[in-house]
């Protein structure tokens, strides 16, 4: 029956609403054989091991990642997926797949390259990576920017981030002062591009207010990212695990029992946030024709101008996609210990294995939360207590199944809570 078929994901409507758009043309005729040999592929084993690989098809023009060629290629094939693909992770690299003329019509596995990170990437622009990936037997999953879609033994699940990013609109506005100060141009503005020039001060005066907007149109969609690829992360561990944002500095000693408190807070995950929205709106810019670098910075003919932006910039942008992700990373691994991972609702890392204070009075909760928690244990009652004391605070818990659930108490009286679906 076809509503059983892998295929009929591309039946799905915000699937139709993508790939109707002609940036997507080419890749759109290659995508149905990709799903059902990745489906085919997926009940494979690798001496006795479940198979889990990622396949990418990326826009001719510009692309997501470095790709590491192979020579030759190798065809799209279930039993050759079964040979290499435990050679990489499914969650951080992925095969590179073409097809077209050159190959005889065949799809082909090109090379590798980093996994393209939809959760990060913004909705707004780029020709955005398709990514097909299975997860266990039966189980495949596509992604194209915002869409995301599971494919299970025949039905079909949908992810949905936008509740998520509601949650970030005023912690976005502390990101986006901090990227568009002047007095910090330099530091900020510069990440990336050779020789660290500054920033002309007539031009950024002319192109200043169009970089605010571009920077503060993507921030909430990338906070939102950064937890979500930090819950799967976490998710990967099968150990569980939470992570809250507090207003710093952290003084809430009555919130925990114990607590691994750095002297200093930590600022790489922050950083390499900065670092993203930065070159993100450089890159915008420039695709606009509105640069904010002094002459000598770029070629002097113009018509060298989309190549250097596409050559140099973009590279840039997306190395730095590449080095957000290993923060996430990082922050998941933390959370790995028993206790909470505390972050300042900057990102900066303060502490973890913090073990936070249950509270036992069901009645303190309103009846939609305590009715939830009544079947939770321990890690989420104590989390939703921690939340509702303090105004402006965030926390997300990971349960060992893989459910995420994010409670937060912005500035409000009551905490609210919902599942992050992924």
């Amino acid at each position: 029956m076809e509503e059983l078929s892998p295929a009929s994901i591309l039946n799905d409507e915000s699937v139709v609403a993508l790939l109707n758009d002609a940036s997507y043309s080419g890749r759109r005729e290659m995508l149905k054989d990709v799903l059902i040999i990745s489906f085919i592929s997926s009940l494979h084993l690798n001496e006795g091991r479940q198979l889990r690989f990622a396949i990418a098809i990326e826009d001719e023009v510009v692309k997501t990642t470095h790709l590491h060629r192979f020579d030759p290629p190798i065809p799209l094939e279930a039993r050759y997926l079964q040979s290499i693909s435990p050679a990489l992770s499914g969650d951080d690299d992925c095969f590179i797949v073409e097809g077209g003329v050159k190959y005889g019509n065949t799809l082909m596995i090109v090379g590798t390259a980093a996994r393209p990170q939809a959760e990060l990437l913004p909705s707004f622009m780029y020709p955005r990576p398709i990514v097909v990936s299975a997860n266990g037997p039966g189980v495949i999953c596509l992604e194209i920017g915002d869409v995301k879609i599971i494919y299970d033994k025949g039905t079909l699940k949908h992810s949905n981030r936008s509740q998520a990013n509601k949650l970030w609109e005023d912690i976005a506005l502390a990101f986006v002062d901090k990227v568009s100060t002047p007095s910090k141009q330099v530091q900020v503005l510069a990440y990336g591009l050779y020789g660290n020039p500054e920033v002309d001060a007539e031009l950024w005066e002319l192109h200043k207010s169009d970089y605010i907007n571009i920077t503060k149109d993507y921030c909430p969609e990338l906070l939102s990212g950064v937890v979500h690829v930090i819950v799967r992360e976490i998710q990967r561990a099968d150990h569980g695990g939470a992570f809250m944002l507090l207003p710093s500095p952290l003084q809430q000693d009555s919130l925990f029992r114990d607590k691994r408190l750095y002297s200093e807070i930590r600022f790489e995950l922050s950083e390499a946030i900065h670092r993203v929205l930065a070159l993100n709106s450089i890159y915008t810019l420039a695709l606009q024709g509105k640069w904010i670098y002094p002459n000598g910075v770029l070629p002097t003919t113009p018509d060298d101008f989309p190549f250097w932006v596409k050559q140099i910039v973009y590279p840039q942008l997306t190395n730095s996609y590449i080095d957000l992700t290993k923060q996430c990373q990082r922050i998941a691994n933390l959370a790995n210990a028993d206790g909470a991972v505390v972050l300042n609702t900057l990102f900066g890392l303060e502490a973890f294995n913090a073990k936070l204070n249950s509270r036992s009075d069901m009645t303190a909760f309103p009846v939609e939360l305590a009715r939830f928690l009544g079947s939770r244990g321990n890690r989420h009652n104590s989390m939703a207590s921690a939340i509702s004391s303090l105004s402006g605070s965030i926390g997300i818990v990971v349960s060992q199944d893989g459910n995420a659930v994010c409670f937060h108490r912005l500035f409000e009286d009551e905490i609210e809570f919902f599942e992050l679906t992924l």
